[in-house]
């Protein structure tokens, strides 16, 4: 059914991925006109307005735009709550390598330019994803309560 608890989890998790993939992830001033920035698509470095370093990351956001997309197929197989589950765990995977790769890139590449000491201030992509990774782990646990619930009622029959 629709209206379960689980829809409402598995849609604050497409809603968390869309803003994931429209924010940044994370950013850090070196100085007053200079900048670096990690969004799911790019790690750039700007000087005075103009990129002096801009590498694509482009499957970090694969990874989210596939999540998002298995998790609103996973919404409409309620009727089948192991085939839901299989998808609403193989959303998880693809959301913590999602996280994984923004943090790697974040730690590898982002925070040794400039000052190696300033860690950089982490935005609302970052905070989204991880708000995404835990309304998955949720639904996960509420769609498996259910399908014990299922079970031990067929039992009693």
């Amino acid at each position: 059914m629709l209206q379960r608890i689980q829809t409402v989890l598995l849609i604050i998790t497409i809603i968390c991925v869309g803003i994931f993939l429209a924010t940044t992830s994370w950013s850090k001033s070196i100085g007053p006109d200079e900048q670096v920035m990690v969004n799911p698509y790019y790690l750039i470095h700007t000087k005075g307005g103009l990129a002096v370093l801009k590498t694509p990351i482009f499957y970090v956001a694969t990874l989210a735009g596939l999540a998002g997309i298995f998790t609103l197929f996973t919404i409409f197989q309620y009727k089948n709550r192991i085939r839901q589950m299989l998808f609403v765990a193989l959303n998880s995977i693809l959301l913590a390598a999602a996280l994984s790769a923004s943090i790697y890139h974040v730690t590898r590449d982002g925070a040794k330019l400039g000052d190696a000491n300033d860690i950089g201030d982490f935005g609302i992509g970052i905070i989204a994803l991880v708000v995404a990774l835990v309304c998955n782990f949720i639904a996960n646990r509420l769609i498996k309560r259910d399908e014990k619930l299922v079970r031990s009622a067929d039992r009693m029959r």
